[in-house]
């Protein structure tokens, strides 16, 4: 089930990952791929593994046609995949023990005739139940189940419990003798006694079966249904086959002449009993399992859509509007809309902008409709007046059973399934986005002409980070960050956005004492790097300030050239703005938060990112795309965490650094095998201790870590050897 539902099914709409060829024409994923997930399956189920340890330290079992992302697609499918195993085994107890109840019943009195109006439960119902690979096929057998068999749940749990207080009460009455063969008489407070409705399922609540189709199996016409000559599954066959496999049967009168066999006080007339059988065939036919799922097929891909503006659409659906290139639209086939297209047509359908409508008409292959085609499928051809007369009653039949009873239902699952498309693929942008950002290394640079050690950058980097608004009457900020992450100092600069060549003296003078200060800053501080706020234009004038400012300290004090970055300020705006910027620096201003958050991203992108990754899930501030409102909230928070989970893996996090540095101490909750309880309880063990992590064995000694934990994280907690001295064993400084 994972290999096809995950790999091998193609998407309704047009999608990046839905397509089955890569660019050259060979399958994206061959067979071959099936025992590499079984293998990842029996790592994940048996072993407890997680995939990235999986993907990192058991690789060999599942490359080159499985990677990371694959591996978490088979984990999910899994997981969808047990829940529809629950729910067919649910239903297949109560299908057997319906077709128990059933067999009593019979068994009861074997000589009389089955009334014509029931359907005994057989062995390919239930075969075909433990044959189902997705929801929607048991969505239908279970609305099948419902349909021949609901108004019998309730008699058949009351037999049930009759059969359970029977047996419990026989057992009571089991006479005990002692070792002469006496009679032994019984306590009767040890007699157990025996509720009605005691049983389990006692409090099932029942659907009331009123509706139509109760209405006319109550009055008896399902036995002059069984003649219309091909049951149910049989044409269900036949469409499946696209061929006459099973040929009708006819009856050797009309319609009509039949029908007045079955006229009672609910039905006196011949026509209405005609009309109530026609209602039950079509409704038979349209919750044929399998009749369902090949119209199925059918419809999702020759559906058409259609959109047309409303009288308020006409007006605000204008060139801004990101409905206005589907503003009008006729006919289009489903499969060519692209990405997040249908969302998009939802929102402004919902939001009484525009008409969205899925057609009810299915194209034929041979002609212009599909429904005539499938009518052939159940007719007799032959020419007699009264076979002509059931010919058009049961075509008749499939026309309501498609037309009226089935293409609805359809029409929603559509809707449904393309909203869910849309959805993925706003997802998988969200994640691309977190992935783009967190992929990102830690900013490096060399001095190598240089011998002092302030510009040595082998334990990390200084960065001097800058924030501003485009408001002169804001003034900016300007931090140092040490390599640990904490801040050195910082300075106000309230003048800074002004113009060197300003008209006005003062702007013109003021322009230039922050421009002197900076320089003095930079002089005294020595940053490794500069960064400065992309907030808008004048980022650029800011930098190109701070490039003279460098070029000028290369001349005359024989700095090395310090590199000048623009960085993208979305995360430092949301941090300093964040619950977690505002614990961490509660009397520095916004804008000095920012710079902060600023120069700790380009010392470290990923560090800095799981900053928002808070009890809060402030992390879901940041703005990953335009749609994202429109997807749950737990969906997009387990995506956004995955790409945590890769990234913080890919690298490893030393426990050790995380004790002395809290800053770094949101990264231990995605290490592989810990999440948020187990990371806090280690890092919460190695503090109360006083002890440093000197090897993997004492993941186990001192944090009291279980085997499987153990196995899962070990390989991506960093120990650095050389930070510890000589106390550590050499190979414990892999990661």
């Amino acid at each position: 089930m994972d290999y096809k539902q995950a790999f091998c099914k193609p998407t309704t709409s047009k999608q990046e990952w839905g397509a089955l060829t890569d660019n050259r024409g060979r399958p994206k994923k061959d067979p071959s791929t099936v025992g590499k997930i079984k293998k990842a399956l029996d790592f994940m189920r048996n072993h407890q593994f997680e995939v990235p340890f999986i993907a990192f330290y058991r690789k060999e079992y599942v490359l080159p046609e499985l990677n990371v992302n694959d591996l978490w697609r088979v984990y999910k499918f899994d997981a969808k995949w047990c829940r529809l195993r629950d729910r067919k085994d649910k239903l297949l107890s109560l299908m057997e023990r319906m077709q128990s109840y059933q067999s009593e019943l019979v068994m009861k009195d074997i000589d009389a005739p089955l009334p014509e109006s029931v359907r005994i439960i057989s062995d390919d119902d239930l075969n075909r139940l433990r044959a189902v690979q997705t929801t929607e096929e048991l969505k239908d057998v279970h609305q099948h189940f419902l349909m021949y068999y609901g108004h019998e749940v309730k008699e058949m749990l009351e037999m049930e419990r009759k059969k359970a207080k029977e047996a419990a009460a026989a057992k009571t009455k089991q006479k005990q003798y002692d070792e002469d063969g006496n009679e032994i008489p019984q306590d009767p407070e040890e007699v157990p006694v025996i509720e009605v409705g005691a049983h389990p399922e006692a409090t099932v609540k029942h659907s009331i079966h009123s509706g139509p189709y109760a209405i006319c199996r109550k009055a008896g016409i399902g036995g002059f249904a069984k003649r219309f000559g091909l049951k149910p599954e049989e044409f269900g066959e036949n469409l499946r086959d696209n061929y006459q496999r099973h040929d009708v049967e006819q009856e050797d009168g009309t319609p009509l002449e039949l029908a007045k066999e079955y006229i009672g006080p609910k039905f006196p007339v011949a026509e209405d009993v005609l009309k109530a059988a026609k209602f039950m065939v079509s409704s038979q036919i349209a919750r044929e399992p399998l009749v369902r799922s090949c119209v199925r097929d059918v419809f999702f891909e020759r559906a058409k859509i259609d959109v047309k503006p409303t009288k308020k659409g006409l007006k605000e659906v204008d060139e801004n509007h990101p409905c206005y290139s589907m503003k009008y639209i006729k006919g289009k086939p489903v499969r060519d809309l692209v990405g997040d297209q249908f969302l998009k047509l939802q929102i402004a359908h919902e939001d009484k902008l525009l008409v969205v409508s899925i057609s009810d008409h299915i194209g034929g292959h041979t002609s212009g409709s599909y429904i005539e085609e499938i009518k052939q499928l159940y007719i007799r051809d032959e020419f007699m007046q009264h076979v002509q007369e059931w010919n058009k009653i049961r075509t008749e039949c499939v026309e309501i059973a498609i037309s009226k009873m089935l293409i609805p239902d359809l029409q929603k699952e559509l809707r449904a399934h393309l909203l869910e498309e849309s959805r993925e693929n706003i997802l998988r942008s969200c994640a691309r986005k977190v992935y783009n950002w967190l992929k990102v290394a830690p900013f490096n640079v060399e001095f190598g002409d240089e011998e002092e050690d302030e510009w040595d950058t082998s334990r990390g980097i200084r960065v001097m980070s800058l924030a501003f608004v485009p408001d002169f009457s804001t003034a900016s900020f300007t931090c140092m960050i040490a390599p640990d992450g904490e801040v050195t100092d910082f300075l106000r600069l309230p003048n800074l956005l002004k113009r060197k060549n300003s008209f006005r003296v003062e702007d013109k003078q003021a322009k230039e004492a922050d421009l002197n200060s900076l320089r003095n800053f930079i002089a005294s501080k020595k940053p490794h790097a500069i960064c400065v706020g992309g907030e808008s234009r004048d980022a650029l004038m800011v930098a190109a300030d701070l490039k003279e400012i460098v070029n000028g300290l290369v001349e005359d004090e024989q700095f090395p050239l310090i590199p000048v970055e623009i960085l993208d300020n979305e995360l430092a705006k949301v941090y300093a703005n964040s619950l977690k910027g505002e614990s961490d620096f509660r009397d520095y201003p916004m804008l000095l938060r920012q710079a902060i958050s600023l120069g700790r991203r380009l010392q470290d992108p990923l560090v800095e990112f799981s900053q928002l990754c808070t009890p809060d899930d402030e992390i879901l501030c940041l703005r990953f795309h335009p749609l994202q409102d429109h997807v749950s909230k737990e969906e997009l928070l387990e995506v956004v965490n995955l790409e945590f989970v890769n990234r913080t893996n890919e690298v490893g996090v030393d426990v050790n650094e995380v004790v002395q540095n809290p800053y770094c101490g949101n990264l231990v909750q995605f290490i592989c095998g810990l999440g948020p309880r187990k990371g806090a309880t280690l890092i919460k063990i190695l503090k109360q201790t006083n002890q440093r992590l000197e090897n993997r064995t004492q993941l186990v000694t001192i944090c009291h870590m279980g085997p499987k934990v153990f196995i899962n994280c070990a390989g991506f907690i960093k120990i650095d050897t050389n930070a510890l001295g000589d106390s550590t064993e050499a190979l414990c400084g892999s990661s």
